[in-house]
């Protein structure tokens, strides 16, 4: 079978060659190959053999992943035809080449998504330059149509490099030529294609990189986009890294039952959809299992029943000529059962090179991340929501999430894992489901039409966003759509001795807004001066859960799996809303610009905040989910908040309820924090004053027996460590029947050596399920 992507040829292996587009001619697809990287992937697509921008704007690029600019004191030739398919003669933009891509992190797909290089091309004057255009540059006539644009440089000493750019035709006539010295810092990472309408990085190329670069805009708009192929990346200073090639099989998950039942989902790059492609999944003593890719999600589930439990399954996945594998572990018999759980990333240090060995160094059972696995700013140029452009908001919200799976992958490929989405994953700031009606998006998609309730995007997305997220989970417990069409993924699922309930708190959860009209409501904050939401937002239509999860709550409850020990309940946000804002503030708008304080400084006059947006409300319908979820003895675990915490819920007073630990942000967009001015009743006397009892903003009982707040750090960099980000780790003893509530932070693991062998302060709590009493 023939590679699916752009076959890159280095010459510094083999004599050099033009890059060989490999597709049918009368196919195109969003996906440029395993070899590339585009941002955004959904302003490009492959067609006809060529790398095609089909919307223009700032920062456009195809990133080359398999290939970099080595240290080495070497030649290099860089070579790529060029054809303009529009064009307008703004003069900010140019097409051609970004060398030496590096980002922040020192990981190359940093390099790919955030990375800034030196821009050598030609400018929308028709002028060549190597770093910046002067009015003196040479020019060629626009626009350009099959020229050839090609990058030459060799050692000049003095850590300099004589670079020559040249313009020819299809003839490999000279249309024109520029040259310039280049510092050898700007020759070191990944290379790029790049067609950008917006001013871009101007450089002096014979000085030494910046530290630090101004990002380069992204801004939709203006007219200049071009098609690409044939590229070459040739000589000693050009590095092979075939290993980094991502695609068509991105990553897998799997769940794997106490019955012998795998599930594992397949995310593959978004193929064409003119075609329908089938993948392979073969295990030692199987027949292989066929499932065909889903055309909006590409996604392919693979179920095989009657596994042992008792011994590991490799596997391999094929799809299209290339394969991934991986082992379904066996169910294994041990005292101690790890789960860790994180939430929350909006890409501040992708990808987590240190938080993914921290997890790894926990050695945990079993994964699960309980939402916003995407904000609207991860890797960049914000959301596609036209719905009337259904396909490219899939391929916009497909490239972010690929990101999540380029992060975890390795750990995925050998462990069970659980995911919930959350809002933002569904691109929404804040959801308020509505039982998966449709919002009213007729003046919009911002903060009005979510408070009409329902979701913005259309059912084929949000079913697409189920599926990616969702669809490695047991069969849904009640498995008919909502009226809308939109999917469902309420299940249980029995691993080893732990017994899971997976809820979605937010597809069937009502709008507060239209409930309450008289109060105001604004992205979740009652605006109207006087409304008090601890007497007046009670509503008998208020629904959290819905009818249906509500059944199917109960049955779980009254029904413990066969063989487990340990009942947990997994869901996006806690039942409380333990967050405070200064008590002049109208509603959390001002978290972001909050100043994040020394360790022991206290604000002066925080107050418990009532935010809709939690679960904390409707108090009714989260009382009756507590009271179910503790005739359990089940654990609460749960996300969202961007605010590690763990407590006990009270019901009709305090500690009456189960208990709950909600992970920290793995990046923190939105750092919340718990710091009351009155201190909390019924505390140990050597606990600080923002633990023990308290009620929040709606009036609900909580005991806080634990917080992570943001605190100044010297850690660097401080945009992500100061923001008190982590990930949540539970230990289920078998011995004893005790439960370890841990939270840690993102830089800390058993592995580390002091104090980062450790968790945050406070933790860990352990506690006794089935008594409900904090042991330690």
């Amino acid at each position: 079978m023939k590679p699916l992507g752009l076959l890159l040829i280095l010459a510094s292996l083999v004599p050099a060659a033009e890059v060989t587009p490999v597709v049918a001619p009368n196919l195109e697809r969003p996906w440029i190959g395993p070899d590339f990287w585009a941002n955004p992937a959904e302003d490009w697509v492959l067609s006809a053999g060529r790398m095609e921008n089909r919307f223009s704007g700032g920062n456009r690029n195809v990133v080359i992943l398999t290939a970099e600019l080595n240290e080495e004191d070497a030649p290099f030739t860089i070579a790529t035809n060029i054809d303009q398919l529009s064009f307008e003669a703004i003069g900010k933009g140019y097409c051609g080449f970004e060398i030496g891509r590096q980002g922040r992190y020192h990981d190359y797909r940093d390099d790919a998504v955030h990375g800034i290089g030196l821009p050598v091309g030609v400018d929308f004057f028709g002028r060549l330059f190597i770093g910046q255009a002067a009015k003196d540059s040479p020019t060629v006539n626009l626009p350009m149509q099959s020229v050839r644009l090609e990058l030459k440089g060799a050692p000049a000493g003095d850590d300099l490099y004589a670079c020559t750019l040249r313009l020819l035709d299809g003839a490999s006539k000279e249309l024109g030529i520029t040259q310039a010295k280049v510092h050898a810092s700007w020759l070191r990472g990944l290379v790029a294609v790049t067609a950008t309408t917006q001013p871009t990085l101007k450089a002096d190329p014979a000085e030494p990189r910046p530290e630090k670069l101004p990002k380069p805009s992204e801004q939709r708009g203006d007219e200049g986009r071009y098609a690409f192929s044939g590229i070459v990346l040739a000589g000693g200073k050009i590095t092979a890294r075939p290993e980094r090639a991502f695609g068509p099989i991105l990553w897998t998950t799997y769940t794997f039952d106490n019955d012998g039942t795998l599930r594992l989902l397949m995310q593959a790059a978004p193929l064409s959809t003119q075609q329908t492609h089938e993948a392979t999944l073969e295990t030692p003593g199987r027949e292989p299992v066929i499932a065909t890719l889903d055309p909006v999600s590409r996604t392919a589930l693979f179920r095989i029943t009657k596994l042992s439990t008792s011994t590991d399954h490799p596997f391999t996945v094929n799809l299209a000529g290339s394969t991934w594998s991986g082992t379904v572990r066996a169910i294994p018999k041990k005292d101690e059962w790890v789960l860790a759980s994180l939430s929350c990333n909006d890409a501040t240090g992708f990808p987590h090179q240190d938080l993914v060995a921290n997890v790894v160094a926990q050695n945990p059972d079993l994964i699960s991340f309980h939402g916003d696995q995407i904000y609207e700013g991860i890797g960049g140029f914000g959301l596609v929501y036209d719905q009337r452009s259904n396909d490219r908001a899939v391929q916009s919200y497909l490239r972010k999430f690929a990101m999540h799976g380029w992060t975890w992958r390795e750990i995925l490929r050998d462990r069970p894992s659980i995911t919930l989405p959350d809002d933002h994953d569904v691109f929404h700031g804040n959801l308020w489901g509505n039982g998966a009606t449709a919002a009213d998006v007729s003046k919009g998609f911002s903060s009005p039409s979510q408070d009409t309730g329902g979701y913005k995007m259309s059912v084929e997305f949000v079913n697409a966003v189920h599926h990616t997220q969702t669809g490695n989970l047991p069969e849904p417990a009640d498995p008919a759509p909502c009226a809308s069409g939109i999917s469902v993924y309420f299940t249980r699922y029995a691993f080893g001795p732990l017994d899971f309930v997976i809820l979605a708190d937010r597809q069937f959860k009502s709008a507060p807004a239209p409930l309450f009209p008289a109060a105001g409501i604004a992205n979740g904050f009652a605006s109207t001066s006087g409304w008090d939401p601890q007497t007046e937002s009670s509503h008998p239509d208020a629904q959290l859960l819905g009818p249906r999860q509500e059944i199917f709550l109960r049955d779980w409850a009254n029904s413990p799996a066969p063989g487990t020990r340990f009942r947990i309940a997994l869901s996006q946000a806690p039942f409380a809303a333990p967050q405070t804002l200064p008590a002049s503030a109208k509603n959390d708008a001002v978290v972001p610009d909050l100043p994040i304080l020394a360790p022991g400084e206290m604000p002066p006059d925080d107050v418990p905040t009532a935010d809709f947006d939690t679960n904390s409300w409707p108090a009714e319908k989260r009382n009756l989910a507590l009271e179910i979820l503790h005739s359990a003895r089940a654990i609460h675990i749960t996300g969202d908040q961007h605010l590690g915490s763990t407590g006990q819920y009270g019901i009709k007073t305090w500690r009456d309820g189960p208990w709950w630990i909600s992970s920290p942000a793995i990046a923190n967009l939105w750092p919340r924090r718990w710091m009351p001015a009155t201190p909390g009743a019924n505390r140990g006397a050597d606990q600080p004053a923002i633990l023990g009892d308290f009620k929040d903003g709606f009036g609900n009982p909580m005991t806080i027996a634990a917080i992570a707040n943001p605190e100044k750090t010297d850690r660097t960099p401080t945009r992500l460590y100061e923001r008190a980000v982590g990930y949540s780790i539970t230990r289920y003893h078998m011995a004893d029947g005790e439960v370890s509530l841990e939270n840690w932070p993102y830089w800390a693991s058993p592995a580390r050596d002091a104090p980062d062998n450790r968790p945050f302060p406070g933790w860990p709590v352990v506690i006794d399920p089935k008594s409900g009493k904090r042991l330690r």
